[in-house]
């Protein structure tokens, strides 16, 4: 099976900027998009009980804890829509970009051990471990080697 991205990078500067929100559920449906700035926006606020930029909202009677994230500098947060699920070719289209978006849990602050905190950090030791060393820190480190081994002994 198949997957092909149907945008060209210049898309990314003209298409809509989105307000997104992870939730901790799973929705069911085709139906017209809900009235979110209506119906749960509105009852967003600060829960500053839990801590500085923690928000507070409910869904369906459970209670909702979240914070606000933005994208790491040097990405572009993008949204895609398959255009047709039941084919083998499956086609992904762009349909919007958001810079940040707010991620919610119902049983706990959100931390530093929620996933997508996790993948952030996963994502600066990647660009850690990618990034090219000069010839003097390679060196540097060669001698500061030696000098414990040397210190071992």
């Amino acid at each position: 099976m198949s997957i092909t991205l149907d945008f060209d990078v210049k898309q990314l500067a003209n298409k809509r900027q989105l307000e997104l929100h992870y939730l901790p559920a799973k929705i069911n449906g085709d139906g017209e998009c809900a009235n979110v700035d209506k119906y749960f926006n509105n009852y967003t606020r600060e829960a500053s009980d839990y801590g500085t930029g923690v928000l507070t909202n409910a869904l369906r009677g459970y209670p909702l804890l979240g914070k606000r994230e933005a994208v790491p500098k040097g990405y572009k947060g993008v949204v895609l829509q398959e255009t047709d699920p039941h084919q083998a070719q499956r086609q992904l289209r762009l349909t919007g970009t958001f810079e940040e978006f707010t991620y919610w849990n119902y049983d706990k602050v959100p931390s530093k051990g929620d996933g997508y905190q996790q993948a952030m950090t996963m994502l600066q030791v990647a660009e850690a471990l990618a990034a090219p060393i000069g010839e003097a820190e390679l060196e540097e480190e060669l001698k500061r080697q030696q000098q414990a081994k040397k210190e071992n002994l």
